[in-house]
């Protein structure tokens, strides 16, 4: 995506400084923090019913194996078996009166042949139903089985509608030493009240255990950060004085060139004219020859003001940038390139340190071009976008060849465009150069603006 598409989708805005590291780390400390102790929250309710369901088959299982022992197997006999009217009324009496407390819903009583002994449904008693495998090995022995129900069975067609029930399989002899099973069908509101009282008794030990910790650690949270803000601003110091040491060895070394030794060479071109003047009509070759080193020191001289322009340029604070882009760029069209510039006034008035690195960039871009694209037109474009500095040099030529990218070796041709990529990247951004799919190819660049406002705090 180009900078003018960018700028056409985003709102442009003015960075207000990088924010500390402190800040940084502790917000990210507490969002996770607080998504931990969401997801362990969670986790908690989740897990609760599960268990409550397992407690409440555990309590359900004991409590029916001991009712079904000490109070039904006794009130079962040969009468019972038989259907004598009284003691099957008396055994319906006491099985009844234990259900009106709601615990349990329904009961049933099997023979080993799978016939319905006695059941709190009337309509029930004297069927013969299949019985699973799990239940007709309960015959005999004194073992117990309980699960949710499963009401797609026959003989529980009246239990349907009644949504799921624990129920409790007990193996049972009765006063005639004959095996018998007790089924009986225990109400879910067990598991709700137990999923409650676990929630109520294991959440605030969890979420108060995750907020302690948090609490705990939340001390050595900010003695990191607070170590990772003094690295960044030790950090953002070299690096300052890097680029400032940089900046006074250019301007050395121009100042060194102008007054040294540029103005040596300018004067000894002007004495070459005037040495031609002394010597006599017939030295042809002579005077040839000194016209020929006057137009090569001139030349020479011009091409070292231009390096001066280039290596150290006119104050780029206040709004010196655009005018040192646009001497670039003519310097370009020299060559017969035909630059175009598009620089916004957010970039064209930006903080100094910013100038001189958006400079150096599209000085070296520039530069590359005009030595290896054999390009015919160039657009240079920045902007400021989101808080960061976008730059671009798109050209139409060539291409960057294969193996030759910033990533390759020196003889590749852009060690300049490599060591603006480095100090590009200590600065937190980027720099690349592709190929574009439409031909050319592009230097394209991001940093943040803020960086700039850091140092002079």
């Amino acid at each position: 995506m180009t900078i003018s598409r960018i700028g056409r989708r985003t709102k442009h805005r003015t960075a207000q400084g990088p924010e500390p590291a402190l800040h940084h780390a502790l917000r990210r400390y507490h969002s996770w923090s607080l998504a931990m102790l969401l997801m362990v929250s969670l986790a908690t309710f989740l897990l609760a019913r599960p268990v409550a369901s397992d407690i409440a088959l555990r309590e359900a299982t004991v409590r029916g194996s001991a009712f079904a022992r000490s109070v039904v197997a006794p009130l079962v006999n040969r009468e019972v078996r038989a259907g004598d009217r009284e003691q099957v009324a008396a055994l319906d009496y006491l099985l009844r009166n234990r259900m009106k407390d709601g615990s349990i819903t329904h009961m049933k009583i099997w023979t080993q042949g799978g016939r319905v002994l006695w059941s709190n449904t009337p309509s029930l008693v004297g069927r013969t139903f299949p019985l699973e495998d799990d239940v007709a090995r309960l015959f005999g022995s004194l073992a117990v089985s309980a699960q949710l129900s499963d009401l797609t069975k026959e003989e529980n067609a009246v239990e349907r509608g009644e949504g799921p029930l624990l129920e409790v399989y007990v193996g049972v002899r009765d006063a005639d030493n004959v095996p018998l099973v007790f089924e009986s069908y225990w109400s879910p509101d067990r598991i709700s009240a137990d999923e409650s009282a676990i929630l109520v008794r294991f959440a605030p030990l969890a979420i108060g255990s995750l907020l302690l910790f948090m609490l705990t650690m939340r001390p050595l949270a900010v003695s990191l950060a607070r170590r990772v803000d003094r690295g960044q601003q030790e950090r953002s110091i070299m690096l300052r004085h890097a680029l400032s040491a940089s900046d006074l060895e250019r301007r050395r070394i121009a100042h060194d060139l102008h007054d040294g030794l540029i103005q040596d060479l300018a004067g000894l071109r002007y004495a070459l004219p005037a040495l031609a003047a002394e010597l006599r009509p017939e030295s042809v070759d002579a005077r040839a020859v000194l016209k020929s080193a006057s137009e090569s020191l001139e030349r020479d001289v011009t091409g070292l003001r231009a390096m001066l322009t280039d290596i150290y340029p006119a104050d780029l604070s206040q709004g010196g940038l655009r005018a040192a882009v646009e001497e670039l760029a003519a310097r370009a069209r020299a060559t017969g390139v035909a630059v175009e510039v598009e620089l916004t006034e957010a970039v064209a008035n930006a903080p100094l340190e910013v100038a001189q690195l958006t400079y150096r960039i599209l000085r070296e871009g520039l530069r590359n071009v005009v030595k290896h694209a054999q390009a015919a037109h160039v657009q240079v474009r920045a902007d400021v976008v989101d808080g960061e500095v976008l730059l671009e040099v798109t050209d139409d030529g060539v291409g960057v060849p294969p193996f030759a990218g910033l990533d390759t070796s020196p003889q590749s041709g852009h060690l300049g465009l490599r060591l603006v990529r480095d100090t590009v990247r200590d600065l937190g951004g980027r720099l690349s150069l592709d190929n574009r799919s439409a031909g050319g190819a592009s230097l394209q660049s991001r940093f943040p603006l803020a960086f700039a406002t850091s140092w002079a705090g």
